[in-house]
């Protein structure tokens, strides 16, 4: 069941439709991760029509970059003369041109999905700039999805989508699910969970999971446990320190209070724990985890 996501889901079959005639454009989603970004595309891939075709390529978070990642995973879905000049390891000087040729000269309009681009090396951040300041002339949509908690202003993404030209590319950011729309997962389910929204602040992954789970009440599920762990490896040791020591106390910590235990770098930890939307500050000021699943996850 696909909630709250109507608004999205029009704006990215409304790109397809223009695609399909001649007009294409980049379509960024973002959101914090586990936010429903990919549901959104399968639902829209599902119900693209006008004949268009769907490919789909991901970005990892390897420790060794794979170039060309997204592209690698489409390449002979996309044209037999792409593949092979990946499996030459051709430059970009030759890939680059081929890919535009292919998608120019395409039977029918084409959708390329890239995924998590947040993790995009050097070389995918180049093809989507190449491409992105071509597509309108192309029967294409370009879009990009990618965990905005996971970049910044000096993030190479944010200097990429800025170079691209704006009236080709638009923005849709997912936010968390509304009160309502967990009370219908909730019933789905057929389960009675009336903290449900509470503990995960309406992000579907945390629903979902926690739904799904069969560990008993006040256990975290160990898929949102691997899946905060591998977020908090991700951080620098000075975020983590920050992060643990917040997570100590259940509810808001009062910023005098941060700054006693973490010293001189409180200030600087908090505002990047805060960018990262890894923390908010309730109403009184104080500092607190944008969702307590995750809170209770750093804990252990």
């Amino acid at each position: 069941m696909l909630l709250d996501r109507e608004g999205p889901l029009k704006a990215l079959l409304a790109s397809a439709r223009s695609a399909a005639l001649g007009h294409g454009s980049t379509v960024v989603v973002e959101g914090e991760a586990g936010i429903g970004k990919t549901t959104l595309l399968r639902e829209f891939a599902e119900h693209s029509d006008h004949g268009c075709r769907v490919l789909w390529g991901w970005c990892e978070a390897l420790i060794t970059p794979c170039p060309l990642g997204p592209l690698q995973d489409m390449g002979q879905l996309l044209d037999a003369r792409v593949a092979a000049l990946l499996n030459q390891a051709a430059s970009p000087e030759r890939l680059f041109p081929a890919v535009l040729n292919a998608l120019q000269h395409a039977s029918d309009p084409v959708i390329l999905i890239f995924e998590d681009v947040q993790w995009a090396d050097n070389a995918t951040l180049d093809l989507i700039k190449y491409l992105g300041r071509r597509i309108s002339l192309l029967p294409t949509v370009l879009v990009l999805s990618f965990r905005s908690d996971e970049i910044g202003a000096d993030h190479p993404l944010t200097r990429v989508l800025g170079d691209l030209p704006s009236a080709s590319v638009s923005r849709l950011t997912l936010q968390p699910l509304s009160p309502e729309a967990v009370a219908a997962l909730t019933e789905q389910a057929g389960r009675c969970a009336d903290d449900l929204y509470q503990v995960t602040a309406g992000n579907p992954f945390f629903v979902t999971e926690l739904l799904a789970s069969k560990t008993g009440p006040g256990r975290i599920p160990h898929s949102v446990r691997d899946a905060v762990w591998a977020r908090l490896s991700r951080l620098t040791a000075g975020e983590r320190k920050a992060l643990e020591v917040i997570s100590i106390v259940p509810g808001g910590v009062e910023p005098w209070l941060v700054r006693a235990l973490l010293g001189v770098e409180a200030n600087i930890l908090l505002d990047q724990c805060l960018t990262r939307g890894l923390l908010r500050r309730d109403d009184q000021g104080a500092v607190i985890f944008r969702h307590e699943l995750a809170r209770q996850a750093t804990v252990d």
